[in-house]
């Protein structure tokens, strides 16, 4: 496994590439779904031009206190920039500080680095304070952006950043990866690469929190509940479920992957499902729906997600989604 990573390769020989030919860009955006990797393969980037064993192999060792400082965020020419708690926006105040940190000489490195983790979170206003330091970085200066897509950003941003797209790695890969680099029973392993969709991130935290899987089993067994339940039901489930921003992410990418395994089955392909542990649920929904039905539920959750990234109200947007899913009658 490259970098030990679970996946993306060839981002890896990429990146390695740009550090032993000497052609690093100013400014890098990581895009992919949550739990793909994108802070893993930006940390592992900072670790292989900072690691002193990495000199000639652009191969950081990972176990030397200059790469430990990085994986923990506290190498003193790193300066990662994170949603706050509590927060539903990265600040503005945010990126000033970081211009201004950046300004100065490294301390330690050879050069200083710029993280801003899911960027997708930086309203328009924000976006733009950085754009002039994207155009004009300090010198030796190398900045790093995650989003969920470039789409999401705006395009000033990303046509000055060069742009790696992850996407989810292949089931068995990822299943490879977690018993080689993480001792996972094989079974086990098998079964988190797929609910996680092939996201290495997902599929970890899965395996190291019993309460994430806990979380994913209830939703799941609330989305069957509202697909039984009427209209007043489900304005119920919406009032109560909108006082929690949090769950409510988590219910959109939970119940979409369903709805990508009764598309998947309503289409006769053989894709494999992600929800294995699900499959007397999904065969039960397409007794209900045929095909159509089931590419507009799966555009549903398209567009609520678009419109909560829009900052669209909560519960209007739950309630929209909720009353326009298929109702399961006996």
């Amino acid at each position: 496994m490259t970098w030990d990573l679970i996946g993306h390769d060839w981002a890896v020989q990429l990146l390695r590439g740009h550090i032993q030919n000497n052609s690093l860009r100013q400014a890098y955006l990581i895009t992919g779904p949550r739990g793909v990797g994108k802070r893993d393969l930006a940390l592992r980037f900072v670790q292989s031009l900072t690691c002193p064993g990495a000199a000639t192999s652009a191969d950081p060792c990972l176990s030397c206190p200059t790469c430990l400082q990085v994986g923990r965020m506290e190498h003193p020419d790193l300066f990662p920039v994170l949603l706050e708690e509590g927060s539903k926006q990265i600040k503005i105040d945010q990126i000033r500080d970081l211009i201004h940190s950046l300004a100065l000489s490294p301390y330690q490195a050879t050069r200083r680095f710029g993280l801003l983790f899911d960027f997708e979170q930086a309203n328009p206003s924000t976006q733009n304070a950085l754009l002039k330091t994207l155009e004009e970085p300090p010198e030796p200066v190398v900045l790093i952006l995650t989003a969920v897509s470039s789409d999401v950003l705006l395009e000033t941003i990303t046509s000055r950043c060069e742009v790696i797209k992850l996407n989810p790695v292949p089931l068995e890969q990822t299943s490879r990866g977690l018993e080689e680099l993480h001792g996972i029973p094989a079974e086990q392993a098998r079964l988190l690469a797929h609910i996680s969709g092939g996201k290495p991130v997902l599929a970890l935290a899965y395996h190291r929190d019993p309460a994430l899987l806990e979380r994913r089993k209830n939703l799941l067994d609330e989305h069957m509940e509202i697909l039984r339940a009427n209209s007043v039901e489900r304005f119920a489930y919406a009032d109560r479920t909108s006082k929690d921003p949090g769950k409510i992410e988590d219910l959109l990418d939970v119940w979409v992957t369903l709805w990508h395994d009764i598309l998947i089955q309503s289409g006769k392909s053989a894709v494999p499902l992600q929800n294995i542990d699900r499959g007397d649920e999904i065969e039960l929904i397409l007794e209900k729906v045929d095909f159509r039905t089931a590419r507009s539920a799966v555009d549903l959750f398209r567009r609520a997600h678009q419109l909560l990234g829009e900052n669209a109200n909560l519960k209007l947007t739950l309630e929209d989604l909720l009353l326009q899913l298929p109702t399961l009658t006996a």
